[in-house]
């Protein structure tokens, strides 16, 4: 990692700190309710969530936040868990913080209409912090990154959520599994790139390491070259080097 890049990836967690600031994406919250429409149950996540960001911020004791976006989960507006949720989480976080910020993703659709009033809504574009560019990663980033540039900000790095990366392994049975990674590699070897894992753990996971799991909408984000993918490096949560992409193809 370049020296001046003030970040440091949290073990055990998909989360990151940027000097005093702690980062985290894709929690979509309401998501649990979702599903339940179609016939499926999962126990809400929202309160163990809420205990993990909370014993993050206390544990490296810092007062900022940074949610990357896809805080909720619909679309187009709040609706079903979303209401009583979400307005209850971002207070007891508000409590606990000097300054909580949200980059709105493609899931927060009238976002504001659930959040505290001391919770402040960033650009959709994101945020340079510490010559980083935090943002959701739905839009052209490479439009941003050279938006962001003409106004001069120094970008050494730019993370992004919204892909929900995971890599797929296989046993000596062959049973296949999917963890969540943290995803690095480089911009024309000038910037790093970095792709955060989903804090909501029920979420759905990109596998990175298949090329036929691969969505259109990442089959887009790579045809920018914001990343070489193959030779990109996947980390579990836990910070273990599992190899460079085209190393681990299934």
């Amino acid at each position: 990692m370049d020296k001046a890049l003030k970040y440091k990836l949290i073990k055990g967690e998909p989360a990151l700190l940027s000097g005093d600031t702690l980062v985290i994406s894709d929690l979509h919250i309401g998501y649990e309710g979702e599903v339940r429409l179609r016939g499926v149950f999962f126990p809400s996540l929202t309160k163990k969530m809420l205990d993990r960001v909370l014993n993050l911020i206390r544990r490296n004791s810092v007062k900022k936040l940074i949610i990357l976006g896809d805080l909720k989960h619909t679309v187009y507006g709040p609706r079903g868990l979303e209401w009583r949720e979400i307005p209850a989480f971002m207070k007891k976080i508000v409590d606990e913080s000097e300054w909580v910020g949200v980059i709105p993703g493609n899931h927060d659709g009238d976002l504001y209409t659930v959040l505290p009033d001391d919770v402040e809504l960033i650009d959709p574009d994101g945020i340079v912090l510490n010559n980083i560019l935090f943002t959701h990663g739905h839009k052209r980033v490479d439009t941003i990154i050279e938006r962001k540039l003409k106004e001069g900000s120094v970008i050494k790095a730019v993370v992004v959520g919204h892909f929900h990366p995971a890599v797929e392994l296989v046993d000596d049975l062959g049973y296949r599994y999917t963890i969540p990674a943290w995803i690095k590699g480089t911009i024309d070897k000038d910037i790093e790139m970095i792709m955060m894992p989903a804090f909501n753990e029920n979420i759905g996971r990109l596998v990175m390491n298949n090329p036929e799991k691969l969505s259109e909408e990442l089959r887009g984000f790579l045809k920018t070259g914001l990343i070489n993918l193959e030779e990109a490096e996947a980390y579990s949560l836990d910070l273990i080097l599992i190899g460079k992409i085209r190393d681990i193809m299934v």
